[in-house]
């Protein structure tokens, strides 16, 4: 008994001790940014018959989160620059971290747990900013990146619309760009601006490090699902 208390607790220490270490290598050294460098995809501006702009959290209070600001932002500077006629906001938001797990492992789709719905105030954020509303689409329904991209494949379908920009974060492009690819859609990358490499601060890199990991997380499953 002693024997196996021992053992455990020399475990114990050892645990709390990589533990300890990764998390200092991550705040105190580049591996997150370094981590970022092959999911970054390269802008290419063509004029498309549809900007797509893919949501990217919400809280329940209505306020859009960083990374929804900035595609909003992007997405309607395209707009205002001419490159597309029109364009269409998709997705909702899962915040409970063991929700948004569960729901992507089991690759579930529809509304089911969704806590807030940041395409609609996109859409309405950007119709207040004086974009005419007959040029904006909402998809509603969607909760991850697949089902973001199968709506918008199917707006472009109904709509006869043959290629499109599509507006995602830095790190969130890869992915997206895959995905889309996979569904037969005509698409251009239109990132936001990539920082990643000015993510400096322990913070920042904390930060990095967590959605760089679900990046790779991302393509791996989609991968074992066929969705790329």
């Amino acid at each position: 008994m002693r024997q196996h208390l021992s053992i455990a607790i020399r475990l114990s220490r050892w645990v709390a001790f990589l533990f300890t270490a990764g998390a200092l290598i991550v705040i105190y050294t580049p591996v997150a940014n370094l981590m970022a460098r092959p999911l970054i995809v390269k802008e290419r501006l063509i004029k498309s018959d549809v900007i797509v702009v893919l949501g990217g959290g919400a809280y329940e209070n209505g306020v859009l989160g960083a990374a929804s600001n900035e595609r909003l932002i992007r997405g309607l500077l395209l707009y205002k620059d001419g490159l597309a006629p029109r364009i269409i906001f998709s997705g909702g938001t899962i915040n409970g971290a063991s929700a948004k797990v569960i729901h992507t492992l089991t690759a579930s789709s529809g509304h089911n747990g969704m806590d807030a719905v940041e395409a609609s105030i996109m859409a309405d954020t950007a119709a207040r900013l004086g974009i005419p509303q007959d040029v904006i689409d909402v998809d509603i329904s969607s909760t991850n990146t697949y089902e973001n991209l199968k709506a918008g494949a199917t707006y472009m379908k109904t709509n006869n619309l043959k290629t499109c920009l599509l507006v995602t974060s830095s790190t969130h492009m890869l992915r997206s760009m895959l995905v889309s690819k996979k569904l037969g859609m005509d698409c251009s990358p239109a990132p936001v601006a990539d920082y990643t490499r000015l993510r400096r601060s322990s913070i920042d890199r904390l930060s990095l490090f967590h959605a760089v990991t679900w990046e790779y997380a991302g393509l791996a499953l989609y991968r074992v699902y066929g969705y790329i």
